[in-house]
C-alpha cells in the first residue's frame, strides 16, 4: 500500500498542498482507498435512470456499476461484471432495453433485479455448483432527495446522516422536485483537488470572472458550513441581478417553497469528495468530478429546473447555460495553469489569505481522510442475499 512520507502527513492549514499531493501516483492510488472506497459518492439524478428499462449504467474510476430498479420500488447498485466469467452486463447497447431480468450477453446467466442468480444454463451438474452462491456484487445505494448516492465501502453514516449539514441549510430548494434539463460535459487537465479548492473561494473572481463578480459581488460571500464534508455557503445577488445569467434576469419560475430573502440570493455547497451543489432562485446548479488520473478529471455540469418551469412554451435556459459554460471554462483554464505550474519539480506552497479559509477547511478534511488507519476495512463488494 502507498504511504505518504511523515513530512506530508502534519499540516497548519495555512498553506496549500505540497506538490506530491497533486502529481504524485502513489498519493492518486492512496486517495482510491482512502477516500473514493470509503465516501458516499454522488452518480446521478433518479430522473436521470431510463425510464424504458429501470437502469443506469456507470463508472467510477476502474469500478464499473449500475442501477437497478426493482420491482418492489426499491433502487439498488451492482457490479456490472457477470459472476460466470466477467462479461459486463448492463451495456451502451442494452440498457434501454433491458427487461425485468438481467442477462449476460455471453453466456446467458440470468438475475433478478434483486441481484438473485435465478438461471445458468448448463451449470446444473457442476460439482459444488450453488446458485445462491453466485448472486451479484452488490454496493449501498441510497436516495437523498433524488440525488442517488452509491458507497463502495461499509459507511459508518447513512446517507441522510452524511449530508444531514447540507439538509439544515439548503432543503428548503425541494430538491427532490427537480429535473435535468441542461448539461455540460468538460476534461480538464487538472487534479480533481485543484477543482474542488477553486470552488471553494472567490478570491480569483475579480480577475478570473468579471460577469460573475458583477452579479455575485465576491466580498458577499458567507459560510454557514465552515469544517467536514460539507462545506459553504451563501452569496447575496447584486440589488440590479435575479439570479445568475448572461443578463442577470431569470430563466425560470422561482423554485417553489424560497423564503423573500432566498429569492435574493445564490449558494456554493461542495459534497466531499465529488459534488458541487449551488441553488439559484430558479434552478440549482450541480458539478460531479470524476478522477481519471493525476492531471485529468471530468467533470459533468447539470442545470436542474423545476417540471413547471421546463412546461412553459417560452422555457429557454440559454442565457444560464451560457453564463455557466463561459464561467466553467474560465475556472478550468486556472485550474489547469495551476496543475502546470505545480508540476515544476522546484514548487513550494504558499500561503492561503483570509479569502481562502473554506479552502484550507477543505485541505484540513482532506488530510485527515488521508491519515485514516482502514486495517478494518470491509470488502468493496458484498453478494446479495437471496
Amino acid at each position: 500500500m502507498a504511504t505518504l512520507p511523515p513530512s506530508q502527513r502534519s499540516a497548519n492549514g495555512d498553506k496549500a498542498l505540497p506538490r506530491d499531493f497533486v502529481v504524485s501516483q502513489d498519493v492518486f492510488e492512496l486517495e482510491t482507498e482512502k477516500i473514493f472506497n470509503q465516501s458516499w459518492l454522488y452518480v446521478c439524478r433518479v430522473s436521470e435512470i431510463s425510464e424504458a428499462s429501470g437502469l443506469y449504467r456507470f463508472e467510477l474510476l476502474n469500478d464499473h456499476l449500475f442501477l437497478a430498479l426493482g420491482e418492489d420500488g426499491q433502487l439498488r447498485a451492482f457490479r456490472n461484471y457477470c459472476r460466470h466469467r466477467g462479461s459486463e452486463l448492463v451495456t451502451p447497447e442494452n440498457c434501454e432495453s433491458m427487461g425485468s431480468r438481467i442477462q449476460c450477453p455471453y453466456h446467458a446467466w440470468t438475475y433478478d433485479r434483486s441481484g438473485k442468480l435465478l438461471a445458468a444454463p448448463n451449470m446444473m451438474d457442476a460439482e459444488g455448483f450453488e446458485s445462491s452462491e453466485w448472486g451479484l456484487n452488490s454496493v449501498h445505494c441510497e436516495v437523498w432527495h433524488g440525488f442517488v448516492f452509491v458507497h463502495l465501502g461499509n459507511p459508518d453514516d447513512s446517507l441522510a446522516e452524511f449530508l444531514k449539514p447540507l439538509a439544515e441549510h439548503a432543503v428548503d430548494w425541494n430538491f427532490d422536485q427537480l429535473v435535468v434539463a441542461e448539461e455540460l460535459v468538460y476534461t480538464v487537465q487538472a487534479n480533481w483537488k485543484l477543482i474542488f479548492q477553486n470552488y471553494n473561494e472567490c478570491y480569483h473572481c475579480p480577475s478570473v470572472h468579471p460577469a460573475l463578480n458583477r452579479l455575485t459581488p465576491y466580498k458577499g460571500a458567507t459560510n454557514d458550513v465552515a469544517s467536514g464534508p460539507i462545506l459553504g455557503g451563501p452569496m447575496k445577488l447584486a440589488d440590479d441581478c435575479q439570479t445568475m445569467s448572461s443578463d442577470g434576469n431569470r430563466v425560470a419560475n422561482f423554485l417553489p417553497g424560497l423564503s423573500d430573502e432566498q429569492k435574493r440570493m445564490v449558494a456554493y455547497y461542495t459534497v466531499f469528495p465529488g459534488l458541487f451543489i449551488s441553488p439559484h432562485p430558479d434552478y440549482v446548479l450541480l458539478h460531479r468530478i470524476e478522477r481519471a488520473s493525476t492531471g485529468e478529471s471530468r467533470v459533468v455540469c447539470q442545470l436542474l429546473f423545476h417540471p413547471g418551469s421546463i412546461a412553459r412554451t417560452d422555457f429557454n435556459p440559454t442565457a444560464a447555460v451560457e453564463f455557466w459554460d463561459l464561467t466553467n471554462r474560465q475556472d478550468w483554464r486556472v485550474c489547469e495553469l495551476a496543475q502546470r505550474g505545480i508540476g515544476d519539480v522546484t514548487y513550494e506552497p504558499g500561503p492561503y489569505s483570509n479569502l481562502e479559509s473554506v479552502v484550507a477547511a477543505f485541505d484540513r478534511h482532506y488530510r485527515e481522510r488521508m491519515d485514516q488507519n482502514h486495517q478494518n476495512r470491509q470488502p468493496i463488494g458484498f453478494p446479495c442475499a437471496d
